[in-house]
């Protein structure tokens, strides 16, 4: 559906020159909720405007549904356009219009007669949950309810692509929620590819089938959202997991306890990551019941990513170091990572002291 290859843009200032986005690779396929994620001049919107060429690459080339945007003349890029969909933090929507007007206003040149034209707007606005705007102006909307304006606007020529642009960043956590629910929705009813750039990787944990970390213009890893959380390659990738999950934060403040630290003393500490189906058996039970050791389970959480449970567990193990090892290496065969966390933990104690 998407393809970018060898994504290069520079821009030229009078002194200087800035290279926004380096060197990019990506696919997105039909169907897919891609995530883009980076901080502040990551070049993410940079980049995701140029899958549309409202910013047009230095280098590279740009595919949407087997055409390449770069080679079409003005009419064939405008008639292009009106299939990529694109909303964005601040809505962009014109105050002196109507909810009606503002949705309608796409369809300007599009063929449809006035009837044609009020029964779209309507139809479109059922599918956000807005019928009873119609009459309605921008300032009488919540935050919430003028993003479901801007993506009823951004649907008005049946996109196949919506291009999302910090849709979320100005919206209250709530709201934020149900504006992703409504996403989701319209993925899963018009088939509809949906690329949303963000900083909030909960953004991306909670919708995206796939995501792309990105830092100073350049892609760090991508992947299926399940490969990326549960075995991110790099340190600003697990710092954007972290935030999603703040599965590390609290394991250092279990970790920081003096009865933790005990624990440590008298056996080994562990975290244990597990995937899919392993989340449903019982790990400990066994472990106790056929190795003879004691697993006392300190902390521990299960999310579901895409529909497959991830868990992760720190525990303590305690008795006979052999039957530990043992039973560690059995855990590893039936597919559970098992990770020390003696120097984490001696992090944290230092951290303290």
């Amino acid at each position: 559906m998407i393809t970018l290859r060898d994504i290069d843009v520079v821009f030229h200032d009078e002194d200087r020159v800035v290279t926004a986005v380096k060197d990019v690779n990506l696919d997105v396929e039909k169907g897919e909720i891609y995530g883009i994620v980076g901080y502040s001049g990551a070049g993410k919107s940079t980049l995701v405007r140029t899958i549309n060429l409202l910013q047009r690459p230095t280098n590279g080339s740009v595919l949407v549904n087997g055409q390449d945007l770069m080679t079409l003349k003005p009419h064939s890029l405008r008639q292009a356009r009106k299939k990529i969909g694109m909303i964005f933090q601040h809505f962009n929507l014109m105050e002196s219009r109507t909810i009606f007007d503002n949705v309608a206003y796409p369809l300007k040149g599009s063929g449809l007669n006035k009837k044609e034209k009020a029964a779209k707007v309507a139809e479109l606005l059922d599918l956000v949950g807005l019928k009873e705007k119609t009459d309605a102006y921008p300032k009488q909307l919540s935050g919430g309810q003028k993003q479901r304006v801007a993506i009823a606007r951004a649907l008005a020529n049946d996109p196949d692509i919506l291009l999302c642009d910090e849709a979320t960043s100005a919206l209250d956590p709530k709201t934020t929620s149900s504006i992703l629910d409504l996403l989701r929705e319209l993925n899963e009813k018009l088939g509809l590819t949906i690329v949303i750039i963000t900083h909030e990787m909960s953004v991306v944990k909670d919708l995206c089938h796939k995501v792309a970390v990105m830092e100073d213009g350049r892609i760090l890893e991508q992947g299926p959202i399940v490969d990326i959380f549960t075995e991110p390659t790099e340190h600003l990738t697990k710092e954007f997991i972290d935030t999603a999950t703040h599965f590390d934060q609290e394991m250092a403040m279990v970790l920081a306890h003096p009865e933790t630290q005990k624990l440590n003393r008298e056996g080994i500490l562990a975290r244990l990551s597990y995937v899919g189906v392993g989340t449903t058996q019982p790990l400990i039970s066994t472990l106790v019941r056929d190795f003879d050791v004691t697993v006392n389970i300190i902390y521990g959480h299960v999310e579901i990513l895409q529909n497959i449970p991830v868990g992760n567990l720190l525990v303590a193990f305690t008795g006979d170091q052999k039957k530990i090892q043992d039973a560690i290496d059995y855990l590893r065969t039936s597919g559970v990572k098992v990770d020390s966390v003696s120097e984490l933990l001696e992090e944290y104690v230092t951290k303290e002291d």
